[in-house]
């Protein structure tokens, strides 16, 4: 695990032109987010490749990260979206409460215990309006789980935590009064995967994959995308 803001710089130092390459998960969110959801939040955005990518899929989408290395990347690498890209801590977010109709983030919560993810969640609800998003490692793929397992001894970025199904929502069904839970992400190339590499990505078709599959991915996609609608 990163204990420190120092080596979680070094790792986007390292990292963040490889994460560049992967956006996959902006067309998930673009996806399951309603016509009425205009202004979108992405926590810890990291490469802030997902909210570059919202806002050329015409989402006006921010994104917040405690990196000082990720936050000066990602101004020099999206300098016309300078203004949404913006340093702040998960825990304290610098946004005025409901400003945001959505919130999300990717692979976030796998660093921290239940507790601090009720925090993390209580705040990210505080800034939300409708919908928070939160996509976590799936604890179902074994295949992918085991990978992890060899990877951490490599790098702490490896070193994660994952979640099942009931785990996720757990954590998030005492502030919401719907949730459902999506499996996403390749393991060998999952049906969304796919039309996003073939280019038919576009919300609806995503949508009609998501509602066509439900469950029966559950053993072999890398994540899990938790969606929360609030009260």
């Amino acid at each position: 695990m990163y204990n420190t803001v120092n080596e979680w710089n070094k790792e986007w130092d390292d990292s963040f032109d490889h994460y560049q390459l992967d956006t996959r998960h902006a067309y998930y969110v673009n996806a399951v987010i309603s016509d009425n959801c205009n202004k979108v939040l992405e926590i810890a955005a990291g490469s802030f490749r997902d909210m570059n990518k919202l806002n050329e899929l015409g989402i006006d989408c921010y994104g917040v990260d405690y990196s000082d290395v990720s936050v000066v990347k990602a101004k020099l690498q999206f300098p016309s979206l300078g203004e949404k890209i913006v340093k702040g801590d998960a825990f304290a977010l610098p946004f005025k409460d409901k400003e945001f109709d959505v919130s999300y983030h990717n692979g976030f919560w796998g660093y921290f215990d239940n507790e601090s993810i009720d925090r993390l969640l209580q705040e990210q609800i505080r800034v939300t309006k409708r919908m928070v998003i939160a996509t976590v490692h799936n604890r179902h793929c074994q295949q992918f789980f085991e990978y992890f397992e060899r990877k951490k001894l490599e790098t702490p970025l490896f070193n994660i935590r994952f979640f099942t199904s009931q785990e996720i929502r757990d954590c998030i069904s005492p502030y919401c009064e719907e949730i459902r839970v999506i499996p996403v992400g390749k393991q060998k190339k999952l049906y969304e995967d796919d039309l996003i590499n073939i280019g038919l990505c576009d919300a609806a078709s995503i949508k009609k994959s998501f509602d066509y599959h439900k469950d029966d991915l559950l053993d072999c996609s890398e994540r899990l995308m938790c969606i929360g609608i609030l009260s």
